[in-house]
């Protein structure tokens, strides 16, 4: 993701188009957060206080859910901070040549299968937008499924992007996140 020329020269590797979106991505989930938090707020004490609940709130909830990790996994891709029990992986990534194409697989992996992802939810999104497709409850609360379904694509996209800049850069030697040493040919 930072494939500066200036790597060499000791400078700090300037940030990609890519690390900017997925930066700006991950916000927006962090934003998103914050305004579910309010809300349930508001929710909760609409309904102890006034016995009046927001309409639709288990509903966007729901679907806050997948905005969320969509919104954020590209970034925690790029940072190298995805949850994984990776101790050996990472022994084995700092050692030869062998051990960094074993993570390199392990990254293009995730790679694959996030173009899954794409691939697989393309065709709903497509068909929920063409089909005018709804959340909820007719009559109380609804909302369009396909601005989820793109949240996802695009989401997905982003974390393909990632891993397979991850994978590539793992296969060269180069560093993965900022501050990460170059490595030896190994």
């Amino acid at each position: 993701m930072h494939d500066s020329p200036d790597l060499e020269s000791g400078a700090r590797p300037r940030a990609t188009l890519l690390d900017r979106v997925v930066i700006v991505m991950n916000a927006i989930g962090s934003l998103w957060v914050l305004l579910l938090v309010l809300l349930i707020d508001i929710d909760a004490g609409g309904r102890t206080f006034f016995n009046l609940p927001i309409a639709g709130m288990i509903e966007f909830v729901a679907v806050s859910l997948a905005v969320i990790v969509f919104c954020q996994l590209a970034d925690t891709i790029r940072l190298g901070k995805l949850t994984r029990s990776d101790t050996f992986l990472s022994r084995m990534a700092a050692g030869g040549r062998g051990g960094r194409s074993v993570a390199a697989a392990f990254e293009a992996l995730g790679a694959v299968i996030m173009g899954l992802i794409v691939v697989g939810t393309v065709p709903l999104m497509l068909q929920s937008y063409e089909r005018g497709y709804f959340i909820g409850v007719r009559g109380v609360f609804t909302f369009p499924d396909w601005p989820v379904k793109a949240i996802i694509v695009v989401g997905a996209a982003a974390a393909l992007l990632c891993f397979a800049v991850r994978a590539r850069r793992l296969w060269l030697g180069l560093p993965t996140t900022f501050g990460e040493e170059p490595q030896d040919g190994g």
